[in-house]
């Protein structure tokens, strides 16, 4: 057990994962560290201290990655603010139970429908002014729901408002489709606060599920959202993680028609490439139009055909350039603005082939990360869950 917790964790601290998180630079990766929090598998509820040691542990990870980038990368100017420090949350882990999360966004699929909104858009539809009220007032919201609800908000308003002061980017983790609309809600509300284009360095990073049949609409929706509102628009896209779950629960739950899911994988592919190539194309555009772009895309996978397609995408946009060799022989060099708003990640202890594929064939200036590891943390009691999910996919050699 301790050969696997090595092999897949940064270590049970902080200063555990700083040895690792170094090695990682010094081979020009970057990291988006973790500390693993998890829900209460049985069903039962945290409590509040409980909630709050767990948070300490995130505000001591943005600390740690912030003196971590400091050392790193002090000037952040030609990389919109970004030096490849970053911490992930987990929404589901820092409030007593989830229960809040699903009564609050089926409060908001309520208000939505009652205003006629995402009628085409399959569940659980778009971030919409007005989500977060309906989330709190909405039909079937109890007052506990509403004030764990609020609890939670003012959790992530502390750690975005720490992050920026480390000039640390926050990742907020997708999770099930029946809790993302309070998620979605909570992402874009800090988006367009931590990420105003008149703040200072983007903060927030959402993470979107391309194996969910909503998202090339979301996609859509999010980048003409953040032209309107003013802020960049920041994405982590992933596959996705819950495809059995998501349609047990369906099936559960009575609903009727599609479930959210792409019925196949070659669909949910699909549906990822074309993520790939729409955010390159708008941050392409942007840079040529005014030298900067207002959106920035961490492509998150273990796929190599989708890795390749990005690489090739890169060179065909104009955002990297081929040195040192013939055709497809010489390194590709990725502009500052590119490298700012493009990235690649995968898990730490897993597909390190792939990372360093993308290391050997694509660099930017300054030794600047363009793929990340994400590397998680915590005592083994915490991370079970995790280290279960990590030999689940190793032995079913997953390529999402």
């Amino acid at each position: 057990m301790h050969t696997f917790f090595a092999q897949f964790l940064g270590g049970s601290t902080t200063t555990d994962c700083i040895p690792k998180i170094e090695s990682l630079r010094h081979a020009e990766i970057g990291t988006l560290l973790g500390y693993n929090i998890e829900a209460e598998l049985d069903g039962s509820s945290k409590g509040m201290k409980l909630i709050a040691a767990q948070t300490e542990h995130v505000l001591s990870s943005i600390e740690t990655q912030g003196a971590l980038a400091r050392k790193f990368y002090p000037d952040t100017s030609k990389t919109g603010g970004d030096n490849r420090c970053w911490v992930r949350i987990k929404v589901t882990g820092l409030l007593p139970n989830p229960v809040a999360l699903y009564r609050g966004s089926n409060a908001i699929l309520a208000a939505r429908k009652e205003k006629g909104l995402d009628a085409d858009v399959p569940y659980p539809g778009l971030p919409h002014d007005g989500d977060w009220d309906a989330a709190l007032t909405g039909p079937g919201v109890t007052p506990s729901d509403r004030e764990e609800l609020l609890h939670l908000r003012a959790i992530l308003e502390k750690i975005a408002q720490r992050a920026r002061e480390h000039n640390v980017r926050i990742v907020i983790d997708a999770e099930q489709s029946w809790y993302q609309p309070v998620i979605d809600s909570l992402s874009d509300e800090l988006m367009q606060k931590y990420n105003a284009l008149d703040g200072g360095p983007a903060t927030c990073i959402a993470s979107f599920q391309a194996y969910l049949r909503r998202y090339p609409q979301l996609l859509e929706q999010q980048i003409a959202r953040a032209e309107e509102k003013g802020y960049k628009l920041l994405i982590k896209q992933v596959r996705g993680a819950y495809m059995v779950t998501e349609a047990a629960r369906w099936e559960k739950e009575g609903r009727e028609g599609p479930g959210p899911v792409w019925a196949s994988k070659d669909e949910s592919d699909a549906s990822y490439d074309y993520g790939i190539a729409r955010a390159l194309e708008v941050v392409a555009g942007q840079a040529r139009e005014s030298g900067h772009a207002r959106i920035g895309v961490v492509l998150a996978t273990h796929n190599s055909i989708s890795i390749e397609l990005a690489i090739k995408l890169l060179e065909k946009y104009g955002m990297a350039r081929r040195v040192g060799g013939e055709g497809e022989e010489g390194l590709l060099v990725v502009s500052d603005e590119a490298a700012g708003s493009i990235a690649f990640a995968q898990l730490y202890g897993m597909k390190d082939d792939l990372t360093n594929k993308i290391t050997g064939s694509v660099t930017a200036a300054g030794g600047f990360p363009l793929v990340v590891k994400s590397m998680s943390y915590g005592d083994l009691n915490e991370c079970l869950p995790f280290l279960a999910r990590r030999a689940t996919e190793n032995e079913a050699v997953l390529e999402g």
